[in-house]
């Protein structure tokens, strides 16, 4: 019988091997236009979820779409292969949580620490509201983490688009607990308004809450911002270029580039819809001895419980470490 590649899969294969040329280039373009592969994603199934692909909506994207829904009160028996989702090889176990996610595969992700662009639209329904708990959609990890957090993450909690980074904590702890510190590395406020890093919690609301902030900051005198309050982050300096936009009920195009690693050398530069919100240098992630591991990308509703339906959209997914390949006219991310 003879076997078949696809394109999306004769890129990837192409793009992990060394050559000549240089070293890979670990390109994944995805549109999602059917069902992915099992070779570059993983789709978490869930009682509480449901998934698309192929979806259009007149904005000429082809997405998946991914559905949560409160959890049902009893659940039929059902299978898991990942950890807290269902497959054909052992019990599923609740956790508390609801979710809706698509995972890079294993044979997918990269080294950790590459030097790495990723470029994707997200859709992010207007169901959120401003007592809406924790909400995450689109995270980066560390495969068998040292520390259990994301690495990066995009948080929609209290209708409210923040990105965070975490790290160790190395600051003075007011409990023996706080191991793990989030940084604030971009927002819809200015960063000089909140603390820069605070003790993780999932549970807790993005930042502490201030008494007195400025709804907006007028940025055309080009002045960079900066947290006034270092909050428990050492080693890490995030600058803030503009605020992120309102991303929900609409298209948001987003680009990173990421080198990520515990050691001071670590960079998260961010954009949306053509635009440079900012860059973080420093140190994110979890010190440990021996080689570094691999990181991955997740996308999808992540949150506490509620009482209402949400849908998240991904399209147009390219990932490379070749900025001509993510963004071939440099209009996505100027410098």
């Amino acid at each position: 019988m003879r076997a078949f590649l696809s394109p999306v899969l004769l890129a990837f294969l192409a793009g992990c091997t060394h050559s000549m040329a240089g070293p890979p280039r670990y390109l994944v373009s995805e549109n999602f236009a059917k069902e992915p592969r099992p070779r570059y994603w993983f789709v978490c199934h869930r009682p509480e979820n449901t998934f698309k692909f192929g979806a259009t909506d007149g904005s000429g994207r082809t997405a998946m779409v991914a559905t949560v829904r409160p959890e049902p009160k009893a659940l039929a028996p059902l299978r898991e292969h990942h950890a807290g989702c269902i497959d054909e090889d052992g019990d599923y176990q609740r956790d508390g949580d609801e979710r809706a996610e698509l995972w890079e595969s294993h044979e997918a992700r990269v080294p950790l620490g590459t030097d790495v662009w990723y470029r994707f639209d997200m859709f992010v329904d207007d169901s959120l509201k401003a007592t809406s708990k924790r909400f995450v959609a689109g995270q980066w990890k560390e495969g068998e983490a040292a520390r259990g957090g994301p690495l990066v993450a995009q948080r929609f909690t209290g209708r409210r688009f923040t990105v965070t980074v975490e790290q160790d904590n190395l600051a003075p702890k007011q409990s023996p607990d706080d191991v793990l510190c989030r940084v604030l590395v971009a927002d819809q406020l200015p960063l000089s308004q909140s603390p820069a890093g605070w003790p993780h919690d999932d549970k807790a609301k993005v930042v502490p809450p201030l008494q007195h902030r400025k709804s907006r900051m007028d940025f055309t005198s080009k002045a960079i911002e900066v947290a006034r309050d270092p909050g428990c982050a050492r080693g890490i300096i995030a600058q803030q270029y503009h605020l992120l936009p309102d991303p929900f009920g609409r298209w948001t195009t987003m680009v990173y580039h990421l080198g990520l690693t515990p050691d001071n050398k670590a960079f998260v530069e961010i954009w949306a819809n053509g635009v440079k919100i900012g860059r973080v240098d420093g140190r994110i992630g979890y010190a440990k001895t021996g080689a570094r591991l691999t990181q991955y990308f997740k996308f999808g509703p992540y949150r506490d419980p509620q009482k209402f339906e949400t849908v998240t959209k991904l399209a147009n997914y390219v990932r490379s470490t070749s900025r001509n390949d993510v963004d071939p006219t440099g209009r996505l991310a100027p410098d």
